[in-house]
């Protein structure tokens, strides 16, 4: 086999929840119930003959980019002696709090993995990914999982969602970065509703759309939204066209509600256009 195509597949928090609590590295620990949706880039991994990497996104230069840097720590780990080539269409908006670089990076771990058919368990590839950033632990794995420690422990859970009807909506504007949004939290308003976490996995076991929609979670939201009330604006009007409920993914700026009825959906998302969001309907890929 000389090259492979992979989707890399959007992910988003259904239960964001930050622990007062600092990991050793300093971190926030954490406990989310992450699921990916079927907004993706794809992410086409080729065979070179020697031990060079090229890739084909030009908005990022190489040195930063995170599936170039997953190739490359793949090459040094693996020692292996052929190069690579990365092509990658984006279609996941930027730092929208969607994983895209995330997404591709795990995209690329996997892809490497099959394609010289490396013999490689979960556990050593977390171990690889933790190297690059906790949001490729998460893209690694896949599905629907429990992520927990900093970032770094990634349980799939043996249960499926039932199939959601989810608007994203996304704004031009972008946060400064993660590490800016960790840095807005209140240590008293965080870690304060894992009940819900319980009350969305008996959402998932009964396949109950409604008690899911009402466990959303999202510890970022509060903070994140005093600077940026664009999300204020998006949640209203998702909800005031029959969103079961809506929340804000990752650490921003993107948000999502789910929806029963798609005709409201599609509403809602012309409204949202109007205003100058980017805008995707997507469902659940468990």
């Amino acid at each position: 086999m000389k090259n492979i195509l992979l989707d890399a597949y959007a992910k988003i928090n259904l239960s964001l929840n930050l622990l007062p609590q600092r990991g050793k590295e300093g971190y926030y620990k954490v406990r989310f119930l992450n699921t990916q949706v079927s907004l993706s880039d794809t992410v086409l991994i080729s065979k070179t003959p020697d031990k060079s990497i090229l890739i084909n996104e030009p908005r990022i230069d190489d040195n930063e980019n995170i599936a170039y840097r997953a190739a490359k720590l793949m090459i040094h780990h693996f020692d292996l002696s052929e190069g690579i080539s990365i092509s990658i269409k984006k279609h996941i908006p930027l730092k929208s709090g969607l994983g895209g670089g995330s997404c591709d990076a795990g995209a690329v771990i996997n892809g490497i993995v099959s394609l010289f058919g490396l013999d490689i368990s979960d556990p050593e590839k977390l171990s690889l990914a933790k190297k690059l950033g906790m949001d490729v632990c998460y893209c690694v794995i896949g599905g629907l999982c429990i992520v927990e420690g900093i970032g770094h422990v990634v349980k799939k859970l043996p249960l499926r969602l039932p199939q959601l009807n989810i608007l994203i909506s996304t704004p031009r504007t972008r946060k400064p970065s993660t590490e800016w949004a960790y840095s807005v939290v209140d240590e008293k308003e965080i870690g304060n509703d894992l009940g819900k976490l319980d009350s969305l996995v008996e959402g998932i076991k009964n396949q109950d759309i409604k008690k899911i929609a009402s466990g959303l979670h999202n510890d970022f939201e509060k903070p994140v939204k005093s600077y940026y009330p664009i999300i204020d604006t998006v949640k209203h009007s998702m909800l005031s066209n029959g969103a079961l409920n809506s929340i804000l993914t990752g650490s921003g700026l993107s948000v999502f509600g789910i929806f029963i009825e798609e005709e409201r959906m599609f509403r809602a998302k012309d409204e949202l256009e109007q205003i100058g969001q980017i805008c995707n309907i997507v469902h659940t890929v468990t």
